[in-house]
């Protein structure tokens, strides 16, 4: 009776076991075959979306190309002008010559066609006749009529030999204009660009392949690329499954579908580019592979778990486990030694007691290494701030911290970097920066790490500090430098959609020097200013002897505020456009430029002031200053002197047009206009012209213009002579003469007050 139960309940146990291994097996079955479907469809998606990225770099790098041979002058006379025959053959010639140049630097390039709609010629001179128009180009007549500047034309055969056996060669053809931009019936002209297929199917080649297959098609469903160089040029817009993928409105997705009378899952990608479509197609029964293999694995796992299990099961016995609970209970005696809360009746059970003692210990553990990593972000800050800000810290003691925290460096030679994301005032929330900092210090570092060492922490104004070291044979540490803050500035706008700045330190040969490496680096982030957003800035881009050219900028700003006296709005723009280009050119420290820019402003304030304006109109230096700190590009602040400068001239206007004028005033003005030139011009003289005295015709003068009689001479004959040092080649003496200086070293010396040059140095930058 004992062998019989104990069969039975052996029995039980088996078949129990069973049932286990196999609910368990269909449950990781169906679980994992879930998730590796989806794995499937999102590696094919993916692989649709690396194929189309390096399609579309190939193809926008050759309309950039396309771009810049239009404006080659041997083009622009190809359309432009109708030569005489020679002349037209020797530019034919020299456009020859650059088409064969893009074409041999292009691989993927095969020719290039220019028609001309007005000549009716190509570029080789030839006059195409409608048939030939219609046979070997057929895109000319098709794209008169376009409504765009450029098209992507499907593949087509382009005759290379017309003998009794032409030659044909696959090619798709970028077509564009000329001009680039133009109203309607403005075309002159239009430039086919023929790319070779086999290079383009190359880029949506996979090395797994035999898997799927993989084409393009366009929104008619004409077949584009197809490594079937039978399939080119045919439509297959009526096939089911491309009807579907053509008619779907989303971008991208993937569905099931018959092809080839083959169940298959389709995945579709739009390029809204080109306005093609990539095509992947995987037979279920490839698609499945992984499937089967995962399902057969899983079944020879659960025969080997019953096996196992039913050996085990008829060898156990109670003499087995004798061992082991001895080792329990001595084990579970030494644990509750450590334990003076546990109670005699807590080792009942040794094995709970034992399963309750370790998973305290388990849990102590986990709070241990919680603790450890939310601490280590703050001890990696801490310590890399404190090295970055020169605080007195031991080397010895940092290196022992730094393998502690992960941190690895090489002994000497850094170099430092200053990253800061562009227009950061448009990001909503103050979280969101801190997200983006988070996300670049984690790209940096992997960046670095994958050829060197270093490390990254966001700053508490919101930057990114990023050290990077090198080692002792690393002779191009800088430039290598450079070239990490180049991938990264890349890395951030093709993934975060987002521009970063970054400014390079220099390098410095050990650790205790990273303080100044990190504030030439902040140094440089500062010229974001000048060198504009989405700039890398290192201290080679920093001028530092500015004394020469500073007195040429203040010169500048002279002329503005004689443009602004004189209510010369277009010539004021100008002056302000140049003055800004000026700063630009000669690589003006930010803070100088904000300077420059304040002085300049409190100028034209003092000018308004003279005429009457009121303090309330006028915005104070303090107000001015707060607003230059809040513009972080050149071009906003000569918007904002733009903007102020032109406020006061309107003020002026209607200050001046308020104003009762004076006849006299106004004929005075017009004597001195036509009579500029006269050597014996004074106050004097037109008083006796004018017949009043000296004195009420200076006060009357001085009420009307807001000047002296002197300063507005000195200020008409310096504008006429500028002029004329622009527009002519006449010697000094002669202008000096022109207007109204006797003596040509009075004349130069006024001049030099007036623009900080001589008038030799004025022509000569002028004409620059």
């Amino acid at each position: 009776m004992q062998n019989k139960w104990a069969k039975k309940l052996m029995a039980g146990l088996l078949i129990l076991l069973f049932l286990i291994v196999c609910i368990s097996g269909l449950l990781f079955y169906f679980i994992f075959t879930g998730d590796l479907k989806d794995r499937l469809t999102r590696t094919n998606m993916e692989l649709l979306e690396h194929m189309n990225q390096k399609l579309e770099l190939v193809l926008k790098s050759v309309d950039n190309e396309s771009v810049q041979l239009v404006q080659y002058d041997e083009v622009q006379k190809f359309f432009d002008e109708k030569l005489p025959s020679e002349e037209a053959a020797g530019n034919d010639f020299r456009l020859g010559g650059q088409i064969d140049r893009l074409i041999r630097s292009d691989d993927y390039i095969f020719s290039i066609d220019m028609y001309s709609y007005s000549q009716n010629r190509l570029v080789s001179g030839d006059v195409l006749t409608e048939e030939r128009k219609l046979e070997d180009y057929g895109w000319i007549n098709a794209f008169e009529t376009f409504d765009g500047y450029f098209e992507w034309l499907p593949s087509r055969q382009l005759v290379i030999n017309r003998s009794t056996s032409p030659i044909y060669r696959n090619v798709v053809t970028l077509v564009r204009t000329y001009p680039l931009l133009h109203s309607v019936g403005a075309r002159k002209g239009a430039i086919a660009l023929n790319l070779k297929t086999e290079m383009l199917l190359s880029l949506i080649h996979n090395e797994d392949e035999d898997l799927g297959e993989t084409f393009i098609v366009d929104e008619t469903g004409q077949i584009v690329l197809h490594p079937d160089e039978n399939k080119l040029g045919q439509n297959i817009g009526q096939s089911s499954y491309i009807h579907e993928a053509l008619s779907r409105k989303s971008r991208t997705g993937n569905f099931h579908s018959q092809v080839d009378q083959k169940s298959s899952m389709v995945f579709y990608l739009d390029s809204p580019y080109t306005g093609w479509m990539l095509v992947r197609t995987v037979s279920d029964l490839k698609l499945n592979q992984p499937l089967i293999a995962l399902r057969n694995t899983l079944a020879v796992i659960s025969a080997m778990i019953l096996t196992a299990a039913a050996a085990m099961g008829l060898v156990l016995s109670k003499w087995t486990f004798r061992p082991l609970n001895r080792f329990l209970h001595t084990l579970s005696v030494k644990l509750n030694e450590y334990s003076p809360q546990a109670k005699e009746t807590d080792r009942a059970d040794d094995l709970q007691f034992l399963e309750s003692a370790f998973e305290g210990i388990l849990v102590q553990s986990d709070q241990l290494h919680k603790q450890m990593r939310e601490t280590r972000p703050m001890l990696k800050w801490q310590l890399l701030m404190e090295l970055l800000s020169n605080y007195k810290i031991n080397i010895s003691n940092v290196v022992q911290y730094m393998e502690m925290l992960g941190i690895q460096f090489h002994p000497n030679r850094f170099v430092v970097l200053n990253a800061e994301l562009d227009r950061r005032e448009e990001i909503a929330a103050i979280r969101d920066v801190h997200l983006y900092n988070y996300a670049l210090c984690n790209l940096a570092e992997e960046l670095i790490l994958a050829e060197g060492k270093g490390a990254a922490i966001e700053l508490e104004n919101g930057t990114c500090a990023i050290i990077i070291s090198f080692a002792d044979d690393d002779a191009d540490a800088e430039l290598r430098a450079v070239a990490v803050a180049e991938l990264i500035k890349t890395y951030v706008e093709e993934n975060f959609r987002r521009t970063i700045s970054i400014g390079v330190g220099g390098l410095v040969e050990s650790m205790t020097e990273l303080h100044k490496s990190f504030k030439q680096s902040k140094e440089a982030l500062s010229y974001r200013l000048v060198f504009g957003a989405n700039s890398i800035i290192t201290r080679e881009d920093i001028h530092s002897d500015l004394s020469p050219r500073f007195y040429r900028l203040v010169a500048m700003t002279e002329d503005m505020m004689d443009s602004l006296k004189m209510l010369d709005g277009a010539k004021l723009r100008e002056q302000v456009e140049r003055w800004i280009e000026a700063l630009a050119e000669y690589g003006v420290p930010p803070q100088i430029i904000r300077q420059l820019s304040l002085q300049c402003l409190m100028k034209a304030a003092e000018i308004a002031e003279e005429v009457g304006i009121g303090h309330k109109n006028i915005q104070m230096p303090q107000e001015l200053q707060e607003s230059l700190n809040l513009h972080k590009s050149l071009e906003e602040i000569k918007e904002f002197l733009m903007e102020t400068l032109q406020g006061h001239m309107e003020s002026i206007k209607e200050k001046r047009s308020s104003r009762e004028k004076n006849g006299l005033i106004l004929k005075v003005l017009d004597y001195i206009h036509d009579n500029y030139s006269r050597t014996d011009l004074s106050l004097n003289l037109l008083a006796e012209e004018f017949r009043v005295s000296v004195s009420h015709l200076s006060k009357l003068f001085k009420e009307q213009t807001e000047g002296n009689f002197i300063d507005y001479l000195m200020a008409l004959r310096m504008a006429e002579a500028k002029r004329l040092l622009e527009e002519t080649d006449g010697k000094i003496m002669d202008i000096a003469e022109a207007v109204g200086y006797g003596n040509v070293n009075s004349f130069v010396r006024i001049f030099k007050k007036f623009t900080a040059l001589t008038p030799s140095e004025y022509r000569e930058q002028r004409r620059k």
